[in-house]
């Protein structure tokens, strides 16, 4: 499969997050702090695999020249409590189109299959709501088993199912992308 069709059928996963992630925010905006400029969550080292990194790489090449070297320095630079090296001054993702399936996803209440008595979200988020009932599991947790169905199916489409995900930090793929994209 060629590069191009690999990276469209990724597109096309993190568009069913984006679907699956807006139902839940517009529904429970008043305990969602996350805005324009909110950074709270960038100033962590999430890993992505292989296939978020080359939609990094992607968004990266399409960034005006500036913006570019600007990222790939604060990539090189990156270290662990330091904001992401996407993130602008003013706290805004430069490559919010491109951003991997974490960034997508954080803010909401996220379930974990391998943890799923445990839901994490940003400490900012969600403070209110003390006991969420039956609507809250069919709202925010059961849909989240469609993003890690369509994943599965996205790794076996691409033939990747039997192979183990390599996963590297946000800043190291974007230190890469120089030679990536060259």
């Amino acid at each position: 499969m060629t590069t191009s069709r690999r990276l469209a059928r990724v597109r096309r996963h993190l568009a069913v997050i984006d679907d699956i992630v807006a139902p839940i925010v517009a529904r429970y905006r008043e305990h969602i702090q996350c805005r324009a400029g909110c950074s709270e969550c960038c100033h962590q080292r999430f890993q992505v695999s292989a296939l978020e990194g080359a939609v990094l790489q992607e968004g990266l090449e399409q960034a005006p020249p500036a913006v570019r070297a600007q990222i790939i320095r604060r990539a090189r630079a990156h270290q662990e409590g330091q904001p992401c090296p996407a993130l602008s001054d003013d706290g805004v993702c430069q490559l919010y189109d491109h951003r991997p399936r974490i960034c997508r996803k954080y803010g909401i209440p996220l379930w974990n299959p391998d943890e799923p008595h445990r839901l994490t979200t940003c400490r900012l988020n969600f403070q209110q709501l003390r006991a969420p009932g039956d609507d809250f599991i069919e709202h925010v947790i059961e849909p989240q088993t469609r993003w890690t169905a369509d994943w599965i199916a996205t790794r076996e489409e691409l033939g990747l199912a039997e192979t183990p995900t390599v996963k590297r930090s946000i800043a190291d793929w974007l230190a890469d992308a120089e030679s990536a994209i060259a």
